[in-house]
């Protein structure tokens, strides 16, 4: 099974010259506002036929073979973007990942975590109860991490403090569910058009300028408005091959008599539970610190462009 990867073209019929002059310079003209999407991948269809995956098991499996996710991931930086809304308790975290393990991955994965001579890592972790919980008064001062993490080395250097920052997790769901068609049962021929565009995190903090938002719609021909959503996202430091905008496509289905089929939107990547990890020298007091705040982030797909996959789901 593969991916439907290919650009939408229109045939030009035959017309008379003077026609065919005025529909010439329309075609140069389009051509020079679509420059900057020439070799721009179009949107991903899952496609084998008229193939229909009624399993989740199924969907796994497929865009595992196109966008295969890793087991644990790893951010230089603060993950400005990506990060799951909701609260994420210590306990959320645990689930998947322990604290010391977190701290023992990020001083292998990330640069910037390891400690001084007589430093004893089991006295010097700070792990913090929640996603809430973004700020270290005692070291920081009641600055959100985010903010602390986006601070130069020169303020850092004048309040004598050191500060490197990232993110270790492991993976605890693949491929999710940003968008779904409504259900339709058959025999019934259905037609959609969709179109996703990427835009990058333009912003560094703590040396990471990975990931952005990704937008999209599913519009079905002849049936109301747009479906539109938006979701952020973040890049490991495996990450090979960034997201890239996808440019609009048409695409036909066909539902099988008596099936209920619907069209799915699968983000190519995956969420990751684990931590934002920070390490803080006093470089006055000479001592230093590792802290942990609970945290999930969606992460891409370390090595495929295409930022979504739409799937044909039935039931």
């Amino acid at each position: 099974m593969s991916h439907v990867r290919t650009q939408a073209f229109r045939t030009i019929r035959g017309t008379s010259p003077g026609r065919r002059a005025r529909r010439a310079a329309l075609v140069a003209a389009t051509a020079l506002l679509a420059a900057p999407l020439a070799g721009a991948p179009a949107t991903a269809w899952a496609d084998e036929g008229n193939t229909f995956y009624k399993s989740e098991q199924e969907v796994v499996d497929l865009l595992g073979r196109s966008a295969p996710l890793k087991d644990q991931a790893a951010i230089q930086g603060y993950p400005v973007t990506g990060q799951d809304t909701k609260e994420i308790t210590l306990d959320d975290a645990k689930k998947v990942y322990s604290p010391d393990q977190a701290v023992k991955d990020a001083q292998s994965s990330l640069s910037g975590f390891g400690f001084g001579p007589g430093t004893k890592p089991e006295e010097s972790t700070d792990v913090h109860t929640s996603s809430k919980e973004d700020r270290d008064a005692g070291w920081l001062g009641n600055w959100p991490m985010k903010d602390v993490c986006g601070k130069s080395g020169q303020e850092l250097e004048k309040a004598e403090r050191k500060l490197s920052c990232g993110f270790v997790g492991k993976l605890d769901t693949k491929y999710p569910i940003l968008q779904t068609s409504s259900k339709t049962t058959g025999k019934a021929k259905l037609t959609f058009v969709t179109q996703a565009t990427v835009t990058k995190q333009e912003k560094t903090v703590s040396g990471h300028k990975g990931g952005g938002k990704l937008t999209f719609s599913l519009m079905p021909e002849g049936k109301g408005g747009a479906l539109e959503g938006n979701y952020e996202y973040n890049q490991s430091t495996e990450t090979t091959n960034e997201w890239k905008s996808m440019v609009e496509e048409r695409k036909e289905i066909d539902i099988p008599d008596k099936e209920t089929g619907w069209l799915e939107g699968r983000a190519n990547g995956g969420w990751y539970t684990g931590y934002i990890v920070y390490k803080v020298e006093n470089t006055g007091a000479k001592s230093e610190k590792i802290g942990l705040i609970p945290a999930r982030v969606l992460i891409q797909a370390p090595t495929d462009s295409v930022p979504i996959t739409w799937v044909k789901r039935a039931s």
